[in-house]
């Protein structure tokens, strides 16, 4: 079966949180993948009026997300643009400065042990490293009234406003014609939809291999972490955003997930329930017939806004 389990595990890892101006719940479910691979944010006092979350669904290994996890929120925060209110400019320099943190020796030795699971003082070479993993990454800042929503890759988020989905993000394929002269220009192709004829993704975290362009800078390489971003006033007709990897919207479009929201939360199931029943709907009953469909590691956060 490939890189799938002989049956999926469906066990999930549900947290649940508030504060004065949200409640919110994030689940993760393994399903048929052979190991979990995805890693979240869910913060709700980054600081004075700021909240943090992000989904960041990885490839070709856990580490990279789990690195991203682990390290955004403290660059975020110490972030100069960040502290002088540049949200937008601070959320694109944070993105790149993963990368940057991973290329660096420690960052390097941190990679191998979160890829063999080893402990935080375990003695690593560097010449030992053979990661070639990366992570998309969706992250959404509220600060204030404003949200603001970074992304590379396919997991997205959606803003739940008065019914409807509102798409805060886009995702990037290599077919994408913006994204495939970029490759082209860096000197790659698209084959079959792939960078190389590799990844299905023109932007990520990670993926260091299709980076090394010297003469190009970090948001012209091939695969970059340079993120699009979108922001938006939350007012009293926003409900909730979502979050979530493509294991999510594989299954169902922005507004299908949204109507499932408001239904279960308008017959009073509590937040947890309601993620953990939308991770459900999009397991797939088999691997045969699927193409692959319903058949990935499932993140998904849920932000309700407590008008």
């Amino acid at each position: 079966m490939g890189a799938y389990l002989p049956s999926p595990k469906t066990d999930k890892h549900t947290i649940k949180g508030q504060n004065e101006r949200v409640s919110f719940a994030a689940s993760e479910m393994q399903g048929w993948r052979i190991s979990m691979e995805d890693a979240q944010i869910t913060e709700v006092n980054l600081g004075p009026d700021a909240m943090l979350f992000g989904v960041f669904d990885g490839h070709g290994g856990k580490e990279v997300a789990k690195f991203v996890e682990r390290h955004f929120r403290q660059e975020l925060l110490a972030n100069r643009n960040y502290q002088t209110n540049r949200f937008e400019v601070a959320l694109q320099e944070t993105y790149l400065k993963m990368d940057q943190l991973l290329t660096t020796k420690e960052g390097q030795r941190e990679l191998v042990r979160l890829q063999r699971d080893l402990p935080e003082d375990y003695q690593v070479v560097v010449d030992d490293a053979d990661s070639l993993a990366g992570c998309t990454s969706v992250v959404a800042l509220i600060k204030g009234n404003k949200l603001y929503v970074a992304n590379v890759g396919d997991s997205r988020c959606v803003l739940a406003k008065a019914g409807r989905a509102i798409e805060m993000s886009q995702d990037h394929k290599p077919d994408n014609q913006i994204e495939k002269d970029r490759i082209t220009r860096a000197g790659g192709n698209v084959e079959d939809g792939r960078v190389m004829g590799n990844i299905n993704l023109s932007r990520a975290i990670g993926d260091l291999e299709y980076k090394k362009n010297a003469e190009l800078a970090p948001e012209e390489q091939m695969v970059t972490a340079f993120p699009d971003i979108k922001v938006e006033e939350l007012t009293p007709e926003c409900d909730f955003i979502v979050l979530a990897c493509d294991g999510i919207w594989d299954i169902l479009t922005c507004q299908q997930c949204v109507e499932i929201c408001y239904k279960n939360i308008a017959e009073g199931m509590d937040l947890g329930d309601v993620v953990e029943k939308v991770i459900d709907r999009c397991l797939a009953p088999d691997v045969e017939n699927t193409g692959g469909l319903g058949c990935d590691n499932m993140t998904m956060i849920l932000v309700k806004f407590n008008h």
